[in-house]
């Protein structure tokens, strides 16, 4: 009994490790598809590239550019909440710089034009949830992309945390 289960411990360790060493080549999506993360789906809805956030004299401006960025996130789950925040997403560049979502240029695009700004969220299963990111970048920077972040959860062993190596391209 003992053999038994020993090697069924040791085919399921051996299924974790193939599945979690897929092939780790990166994939690009277009807005509008959706980045799989267990029971959740990432999407980037829209994106528009702006120089001013607002339209007074207490706007905000810079001399690269604001990527402002409709963001959904789709629950699948049967019956699992899934709780996120505002610094689930981020942008890199084609030199791998990071650069993370403004918060509290997220607020003040809020007060231009409101979107339901909320600094935690908790998608209901079965449910969507929508914010709006913005992020500065330097004029530099020619090919974003955005990228998640979030822990490995059970799906996740199964498509090699396809999640860690989606990104999609605003650009």
């Amino acid at each position: 009994m003992k053999n038994l289960f020993r090697l069924a411990n040791g085919w399921c360790f051996l299924i974790m490790l193939v599945s979690c060493s897929k092939d780790s080549k990166e994939i690009i999506l277009k807005p509008g598809e959706g980045i799989h993360h267990d029971d959740f789906q990432y999407v980037v809805t829209d994106y528009s590239v702006i120089k001013r956030i607002g339209f007074t004299e207490d706007s905000t401006g810079m001399d690269g550019n604001f990527y402002v960025v409709n963001f959904k996130v789709i629950n699948n789950a049967v019956r699992v909440d899934h709780p996120w925040n505002n610094s689930i997403a981020y942008l890199i560049d084609e030199k791998g710089n990071t650069y993370e979502n403004q918060q509290s240029l997220q607020e003040k695009f809020n007060n231009v034009s409101p979107f339901g700004f909320k600094k935690d969220y908790i998608t209901s299963f079965q449910t969507t949830d929508t914010t709006v990111f913005i992020f500065e970048l330097p004029p530099s920077v020619k090919h974003p992309y955005l990228m998640v972040r979030g822990e490995t959860l059970m799906g996740d062993f199964f498509d090699g945390n396809q999640f860690r190596k989606t990104k999609v391209k605003l650009f």
